[in-house]
């Protein structure tokens, strides 16, 4: 391994959720002891719908989505992860899963930090396992604060109800939207196709309430938008 590319992977593990409170001797131990760091091409799965679980993962640079496909071969997207330090697929390590029911997909090339799940289901008494277990519940409960954000999004009624809630769930305290999402990816968040996203996006701005510039989208009359929450 690279000198510069493990100071930098070691950078990102010492600004993770998963790793505070970690001692310098543990986080070399996950990464080079306990873990292995692969990178994977644009396109690439990290792993598939059919492959058994396990391992946790750890986004160290790049961006991937979480998605999965119905019967019929549509994505649904479940989520766009692009923050060094993420975690993806560390649910399993405490389920009995034979196998996963979503993939994970490099947007960009990556590297990723693959750890082995025993590490976390360890009982004996390890201090890095216990602290990585406790690091894990701050996590489990952030993904699940967020996991309720998108079901109050999907929960809406109408079509422009679902984008409205959406949006309005991205903006700041100064009322800026802040979203990576590209239109096809947003249409799969909101489980919709893309041009019907686009045509209610094209009527909202014709009604004055939003103005539409490339990815971005800015929010002319807050109020009109939300008679629609």
């Amino acid at each position: 391994m690279e000198e510069k590319k493990r100071e930098e992977w070691m950078a990102v593990l010492r600004k993770s959720r998963l790793c505070r409170n970690l001692e310098e001797k543990e986080l070399l131990n996950l990464m080079e002891q306990e873990g292995t760091v692969r990178t994977y091409s644009r396109g690439e799965r990290i792993f598939q719908e059919t492959d058994q679980p396990d391992s946790v993962y750890m986004l160290l640079n790049g961006s991937v989505i979480i998605a999965k496909e119905t019967f019929s071969g549509k994505r649904i997207l479940l989520a766009q992860l692009e923050n060094p330090g993420a975690l993806f697929g560390e649910v399993y390590a405490f389920m009995e899963k034979a196998s996963y029911d979503m993939y994970v997909e490099a947007l960009t090339q990556v590297s990723v930090l693959i750890m082995s799940s025993r590490i976390f289901t360890d009982r004996e008494e390890n201090s890095l396992s216990r602290k990585l277990r406790e690091n894990l519940l701050e996590v489990f409960a952030g993904k699940a604060y967020n996991m309720n954000r998108k079901l109050r999004i999907l929960g809406s009624g109408s079509l422009r109800e679902r984008i409205v809630r959406f949006l309005v769930e991205c903006q700041d305290s100064e009322g800026k939207i802040h979203m990576n999402l590209s239109r096809e990816e947003m249409a799969d968040y909101l489980n919709i196709t893309r041009p019907s996203l686009s045509r209610e996006l094209g009527k909202m701005q014709e009604e004055g309430i939003l103005e539409l510039d490339r990815r971005q989208i800015l929010v002319k009359d807050q109020e009109k938008m939300e008679l629609y929450l």
